[in-house]
């Protein structure tokens, strides 16, 4: 027999159990529909995603799936309750995070790299007497 709570919380199945209202915690910013594009559409079945891999699309797609994706995600995946689907979203979103993070640090490293070193004996706003 399943308690009180478990009655309370929403659970999702294709097809049935469509709100007009979604929960709360649904709707909102999805990082990683943003980041990892139609990869985060194929198992949260939000089909529409695929098309970010249309040349000429994809920057599109990708800010859609970053708007709307967790409400498609929401209405087309099957979760076992609320809290099973904020868990599975919030995993997405800290993967897109550490890849951001990786990209900016490498980024950084490629500009400090490329950098010319200061000839020896110069400071900044200094130059040398001959």
């Amino acid at each position: 027999m399943l308690d009180d709570a478990n009655m309370k919380t929403p659970v999702n199945t294709p097809g049935r159990n469509k709100p007009e209202r979604l929960p709360e915690g649904v709707a909102g910013w999805s990082w990683g529909g943003f980041v990892f594009s139609w990869i985060w559409a194929i198992p949260n079945r939000t089909w529409w995603g695929l098309l970010g891999l249309v040349p000429g699309v994809g920057l599109v797609v990708r800010v859609l799936l970053g708007l709307k994706g967790r409400q498609s995600a929401w209405r087309n995946g099957r979760w076992d309750s609320l809290e099973h689907f904020r868990r599975v979203q919030r995993r997405w979103s800290m993967a897109a995070g550490a890849v951001v993070a990786l990209v900016v640090i490498a980024l950084v490293a490629v500009v400090a790299h490329d950098r010319p070193a200061p000839r020896s004996g110069e400071h900044a706003g200094e130059q040398l007497e001959l």
